[in-house]
């Protein structure tokens, strides 16, 4: 899948868009707002492994959107065989990108390699949320599929300035105290803005059990762990309201 999202006319457009299956893309919504919305679908079950499905988004200088998922992301087990995904994200200075992914499901013996990649010009903001559980809580799967491994990179102005990689396995301990401990839903957002100090403030008051880190002057980054989907689904919330 290729999204182009360019400014004419002082609305933001998708300018170019290529899909093959199973991506699916909507029109975009509120075309006259500041922030027009974008629905990602896909038209098939989800993952299996050997698929290898790549993504890139671009925002061009002066657009501004918001993209959204229209559920997440289920990883099916396909005779051990490992699925792909790999993101890009480009966001040109001048632009803004707001991003909420829903959480991936790893199905029980499933395999998952994912990649993410952003780039932010220096002058182009981001707000980005992904998120996974750890299996089908309730048929008992948690912590029971094969592998999970995870990068994002973020780069701000040509400087990598986030990267989360982590690579976890059946029984592999992420279950513990130390990890995960009795947690289902993991979620993590980031906010690459001049205003991202002010919104770190807000949301370590509006979510005291998170991890809310300033870790510059313009890039916010906020870790949650909850046991339950509605109050995974509250946190997000709040962070997307950024603490109000």
């Amino acid at each position: 899948m290729s999204l182009v999202f360019s400014l004419q006319n002082g609305r933001t457009i998708l300018k170019d868009t290529y899909c093959e299956v199973p991506f699916k893309i909507t029109r975009l919504l509120n075309p006259d707002a500041s922030h027009p919305h974008l629905i990602l679908m896909q038209c098939t079950a989800g993952l299996f492994g050997g698929d290898a499905v790549e993504s890139s988004i671009r925002v061009e200088k002066g657009a501004s959107v918001r993209i959204t998922q229209q559920s997440a992301t289920k990883v099916h087990p396909s005779q051990d065989r490992q699925a792909n995904q790999v993101n890009r994200i480009y966001v040109e200075a001048g632009a803004s990108l707001e991003i909420y992914l829903e959480p991936i499901i790893p199905f029980a013996e499933s395999r998952l390699n994912q990649s993410t990649r952003i780039e932010v010009d220096a002058g182009g903001e981001l707000t980005y949320w992904e998120g996974f559980m750890p299996g089908r809580v309730g048929r008992g799967e948690s912590w029971r599929f094969r592998e999970l491994t995870s990068e994002t990179l973020l780069y701000a102005g040509g400087r990598l300035s986030y990267l989360d990689r982590f690579r976890l396995l059946e029984n592999g301990g992420a279950a513990s105290r130390w990890a995960m401990g009795s947690g289902s839903y993991m979620g993590t957002g980031l906010v690459l803005s001049p205003r991202a100090k002010g919104a770190a403030e807000k949301l370590h008051e509006a979510l005291p059990e998170a991890g809310v880190d300033a870790l510059s002057e313009t890039l916010t980054a906020v870790r949650v762990v909850t046991t339950d989907g509605p109050e995974f689904h509250r946190c997000r919330k709040v962070f997307v309201n950024r603490g109000n």
